[in-house]
């Protein structure tokens, strides 16, 4: 365990480091996010805490970080959501950079399938102000299958550098044992030099990315059935790693 002047320095440290950041998920918590309310990291993993955590993932010259940024979250306990519930999610924001175009996608593969399951297009987070938390809500699908997943929010900002934001949660859902959940792959622009470009709303002239996100590809993924014995044997886990 830290001692007291250790958790102090981390907190100083975290303060400095944001403040020059732009927007993550607060709630659900990101993965190694640095607050307070979010599983904490182990005795050796305290190196591991992002600090950084609002930070782009990439522009379009350069890719930053993978989509998640970091392969998994503290141990802790995942918060539980019901398929079609409505999430009041709450967002650190630095900079709103104006708002932009805002896509929500699951993966129970840990990211290696998303299918979005919701958008706001161009006034996304519009209406934030700098420095504050932001609810902005998102709706699990009501044929979301039960399982261990991840949420991901998805950002390409209005004004500034050419960048994606990508703030990723990992969640327990709550709906059918087994089945399939359908719609787009996300779209993952202004990412590396390769991915689709959006210019900035005011220099747009209505073209703000429309046609690339109406070329979504379709996607399909499945969750398998899970055997009331495996049930068991997650609940017992889920309630082991929660103390």
């Amino acid at each position: 365990m830290m001692s007291i002047f250790a958790s102090a320095a981390v907190l100083l440290s975290a303060l400095a480091v944001m403040t020059d950041a732009h927007v993550s998920f607060r709630f659900p918590c990101p993965r190694r996010g640095p607050y307070w309310e979010c599983p904490q990291p182990g005795p050796n993993e305290w190196n591991l805490v992002d600090y950084d955590v609002r930070s782009p993932a990439g522009t379009h010259g350069t890719i930053v970080s993978p989509i998640c940024k970091h392969p998994s979250s503290f141990a802790g306990t995942r918060p539980t959501f019901q398929a079609g519930q409505t999430v009041a999610a709450q967002m650190d924001v630095g900079a709103y950079h104006m708002g932009g175009s805002c896509q929500w996608a699951l993966s129970y593969d840990n990211g290696a399938n998303w299918v979005v399951f919701q958008d706001y297009f161009q006034s996304c987070l519009s209406n934030a102000t700098q420095g504050t938390t932001f609810t902005l809500p998102f709706k699990i699908p009501a044929d979301a299958p039960s399982g261990d997943a991840i949420v991901n929010w998805i950002w390409n900002n209005n004004e500034g550098n050419r960048e994606l934001y990508s703030s990723c949660s990992d969640v327990v859902i709550q709906g059918t044992n087994g089945g399939s959940l359908s719609g787009v792959k996300p779209l993952f622009a202004n990412y590396g030099p390769n991915s689709p470009f959006i210019q900035e709303k005011a220099l747009a002239n209505g073209n703000w990315g429309k046609a690339f996100f109406d070329a979504r590809p379709p996607i399909t993924i499945t969750v398998p059935k899970v055997s009331k014995r495996e049930l068991m044997r997650r609940l017992v886990n889920r309630i082991t790693n929660s103390d």
